[in-house]
């Protein structure tokens, strides 16, 4: 299993607070400094960082220990996201045979229903129809769970890796337009770089869009009145920790209701097609036959 940035990057910040030129402290911590393709955003971060360490001189070892709390909260996030989904995921999966159970039933029930069910036009029909509801409450189910994982608007790591990233480059010395173009680029976040487009333009602060206005309101003071922005970014970057885990849990939530949408309108009734009919059917006809 690939070592997680929030257990390899205290090593090297280990390293670099002992005095390590960044190459060696990288090298001896045996941490992978990484490189285009990334394999995550934060694999985009950490290149980030160490790009910014050597464009504006902004100290390596502090930004990597931020993104170190970054990755330990997106590892706590993902663990709170994975418990909170696991029971609605289990209530999916159980649901999605319940046409298959409707099938068993009936055949323990009445035996004959399995006859109507397989040799007849009338069972083929059924068959067919209560087919086409299952795979499309499993195509449902699956999209919802898929959308409830993944399910955010500005990402809330993304936030915390810039709000990172932005107070080390200031702490430098690093002006604000140039620290918001510096890392709107590392990071591909064309908000953070038409902000200091704003700012080189007008000289007044722009604001940012939503997602971005709580790094925005961290910002403004610093550009408006000249007060440190560390602190406050500082804050951000915890605030978006919490909301990852509180998005993870809201996002279960939602899944545990909504999963009743395919069970109601496409899994219940291909239970009823497979099970009930042919059930009622094969009753129906042993009983003229009495």
């Amino acid at each position: 299993m690939t070592e997680r940035y929030d257990e390899s990057l205290p090593r090297v910040v280990g390293l670099l607070a002992a005095g390590l030129p960044d190459g060696e402290a990288w090298r001896r911590s045996g941490a992978t400094r990484p490189a285009p393709p990334w394999g995550s955003p934060l694999d985009r971060a950490v290149a980030a960082a160490d790009a910014l360490a050597g464009r504006v001189g902004a100290p390596l070892g502090t930004m990597l220990g931020a993104l170190a709390d970054v990755a330990a909260d997106e590892r706590e996030a993902e663990a709170a996201r994975a418990a909170a989904l696991a029971g609605p995921r289990l209530s999916a999966r159980i649901l999605a045979w319940l046409p298959v159970v409707g099938v068993a039933l009936g055949a323990i029930i009445e035996p004959a229903a399995l006859r109507v069910l397989l040799l007849g036009p009338l069972g083929w029909t059924l068959l067919a129809l209560a087919a086409a509801l299952t795979w499309t409450g499993r195509l449902w189910t699956r999209r919802l769970v898929a959308g409830a994982v993944h399910a955010r608007g500005v990402d809330a790591h993304e936030v915390a890796v810039a709000s990172a990233l932005l107070g080390a480059a200031l702490d430098a010395g690093v002006d604000l337009p140039r620290a918001l173009r510096e890392v709107g680029g590392a990071l591909e976040a064309p908000a953070l770089t038409r902000a200091a487009d704003a700012l080189a333009a007008t000289g007044r602060w722009p604001g940012l869009p939503d997602g971005w206005s709580d790094v925005g309101a961290a910002l403004a003071p610093a550009w408006e009145a000249g007060a440190r922005a560390g602190p406050a970014l500082a804050a951000v970057r915890r605030s978006a920790a919490r909301r990852a885990r509180a998005d993870a849990a809201t996002a279960a939530g939602e899944l545990g209701v909504r999963v009743a949408l395919p069970l109601t309108l496409c899994l219940l009734p291909a239970f009823v097609l497979v099970g009930l009919v042919p059930l009622l059917i094969a009753v129906l006809r042993g009983s003229a036959l009495v």
